[in-house]
């Protein structure tokens, strides 16, 4: 309860609060680590809204906090979540005391994930005014953290291809970059032989996957910026891998050495979606870019590309399609745009040996698919799902059947008389939908003995069947359905 009425107190003084919490080192080490959480992340949305960054220097907070912060995350249990959100704070505020204070907390208490690091490192890939030295090298200590090692990398890659620093930050470390180079693509090898090497649940083998495979990349990058000769063995072991990411990361860093394995690998996989923009955006920057297929430079190309690597992404599927198309582009207005662009439906497709995936996802204003099946729907109304989908507005929602008040009741009422005199039979309501000032009502219903589901605003009415689909389309996808329709009419009249 505490906790909540913190977080509506708009005049809370965080200053006071991160003071308080850094005055008791005993306190917060015995205190549940899920209020510490809550806690955490109140603070951290608190300054990001007031901007860290530009609290000027001589005040209290701009001279404590970091040391404040630093109290905080020594003294609470491992296992505390949000850490990482403080640890972003002083990456944002970016002085040498707050920089110094985030090293030194990621070397004695690494993040848990790499996404985790790659959020804490990330403001300072957005900002120029911090100082390198604060970092480097001593955040080179992180290269023995799973979670931490492909982070520093990526930072160290980005300095360094932006001119911050004339020589490569990890330069120095190169003979344990090339090691580890090789223990990961063996690590990967032996995954693609085996992937119950990661671990015998589904979320485990994920994580180490998507862990090993930033690490592989992040490290071909820096070797091949390095550009020593000693890695090119350690760079021939990671092409050979399945994984697309990986090869192309490893062929540009072996092209970047001028070998000609390297280009030729470069070339090839421009004609594989998950790899293709990567592989032609290196073949552009390593000057051989006109040996690049025009084909492959197409719009269609890029769509199809785009999803591939949507699809690719640890939180989507994780790997590649079997096969992707365009199936249709159209040039339109969309939600959100003032100006027509360019919209594709891509299909893409999983074989799985006995079983089989596919579906059709959006690529243009959003690369995007539902998890719903939109397969079998007409071309426009795939269109539609999309645009309504996307659509964001503060009066555009849905209310549950269960959460209605009266006025709200009555009207499911009424749309509910309406699908009985349309022959729809036991209608079930779901959802109010409001649409600025539209609603509807989204019901479960069963008509021509076929069970469905149905929105009606008492003029138009959808129906969508549901019984038998494996994926069928969920209450908010046929209110999606029904106001994509409804905008993409009047955004795109005559069409």
């Amino acid at each position: 309860m505490r906790l909540g009425q913190m977080a509506a107190d708009l005049e809370l003084d965080v200053s006071a609060l991160l003071r308080s919490l850094a005055a008791d080192p005993q306190r917060l080490a015995d205190s549940d680590p899920a209020i510490l959480g809550g806690l955490f992340r109140l603070i951290h949305l608190r300054l990001a809204r007031a901007g860290i960054e530009s609290i000027p220097e001589d005040t209290e907070f701009a001279k404590l906090a970091h040391g404040w912060i630093g109290a905080i995350l020594s003294a609470v249990p491992e296992v505390t979540p949000n850490q990482f959100l403080l640890l972003q704070l002083l990456a944002t505020r970016g002085s040498d005391a707050s920089l110094g204070v985030l090293v030194n907390q990621v070397r004695q208490r690494p993040p848990q994930t790499w996404m985790q690091a790659g959020q804490i490192l990330g403001p300072l890939m957005q900002r120029d005014g911090w100082k390198v030295d604060a970092v480097y090298p001593a955040l080179l200590d992180c290269l023995s953290s799973p979670a931490m090692a492909a982070p520093v990398l990526d930072l160290a890659n980005f300095l360094y291809r932006k001119g911050r620093v004339d020589r490569h930050p990890a330069a120095d470390q190169l003979t344990v970059l090339n090691h580890l180079l090789g223990e990961v693509s063996g690590r990967l090898s032996r995954f693609e032989e085996d992937p119950r090497s990661f671990g015998d649940d589904v979320e485990t083998v994920q994580n180490r996957l998507s862990e090993s495979v930033a690490l592989a990349v992040s490290l071909c990058d820096a070797v091949g910026l390095i550009g020593d000769e000693s890695s090119i063995g350690k760079l021939n072991q990671a092409i050979e891998l399945k994984h697309r990411r990986v090869q192309c990361e490893a062929a540009g860093a072996l092209a970047r050495m001028d070998d000609d394995l390297g280009k030729k690998r470069l070339l090839q996989l421009t004609d594989e979606p998950a790899a293709r923009l990567r592989a032609i955006q290196y073949a552009d920057e390593l000057g051989f870019g006109d040996d690049v297929d025009p084909d492959q430079r197409t719009e269609t190309a890029s769509a199809e590309s785009e999803m591939a690597l949507w699809l690719t992404q640890p939180q989507q599927m994780g790997v590649p399609p079997t096969g992707v198309e365009v199936i249709e582009s159209r040039r339109m207005m969309w939600p959100s745009f003032d100006d027509p662009i360019d919209v594709h439906l891509v299909r893409f497709e999983y074989n799985f040996g006995d079983r089989q995936y596919s579906n059709i996802g959006i690529v243009g204003p959003v690369t995007f698919a539902l998890a719903a099946d939109v397969a079998d729907l007409p071309v426009d109304d795939i269109f539609a799902i999309y645009a309504g989908w996307h659509a964001e507005h503060n009066e555009i929602f849905t209310v549950a059947a269960d959460q209605l008040n009266e006025a709200q009741k009555r009207l499911m009422a009424a749309y509910r008389d309406h699908l009985d005199r349309a022959g729809y039979e036991d209608a079930t309501p779901e959802l109010l939908g409001l649409f600025l000032d539209e609603t509807a009502g989204i019901f479960r219903a069963v008509r021509d003995e076929t069970e469905c589901r149905v929105v009606t605003d008492g003029l138009e009415t959808i129906d969508q069947p549901i019984a038998g689909r494996q994926r069928p389309l969920q209450g908010g996808d046929v209110f999606n359905l029904y106001k994509g329709r409804k905008m993409l009419r009047t955004f795109n009249p005559g069409t």
